[in-house]
């Protein structure tokens, strides 16, 4: 038995995932059987329909995410994400830089109306 994706595709650790609910993409750090993590009452019936389900943590969030609820990635989707992040990081520094020059002088218009 083996984790698949939304797409019906096997995930392996180190592959990169998006989760597919708000965009969010990184590296598989462990997998696990729906039953295995803690918290979960192993003596309990688990439901016909989460018997294949795996749980998926991935490095950006450090949060677990169910298997079928997960994207695979592509090497050209990764690299395309990466070159965005640098981009709005750029982006608001840039903007951050506008904030330096802007003057407010104490003779700007008070009261409410």
């Amino acid at each position: 038995m083996e984790a698949i994706d939304i797409r019906k595709k096997p995930i392996k650790k180190d592959d990169f995932v998006r989760y597919i609910g708000t965009g969010v993409n990184g590296k598989v750090l462990d997998i696990i059987h729906y039953s295995s993590l803690d918290g979960v009452d192993k003596n309990s019936k688990i439901a016909v329909s989460n018997q294949d389900k795996f749980w998926i943590k991935i490095d950006k969030t450090g949060l677990w995410y169910l298997s079928d609820s997960l994207e695979l990635l592509d090497e050209n989707d990764v690299k395309k994400s990466k070159f965005e992040e640098d981009k709005e990081e750029k982006n608001i520094e840039e903007f951050s830089n506008d904030f330096e020059e802007i003057e407010i002088d104490s003779s700007a218009g008070i009261g409410g109306g």
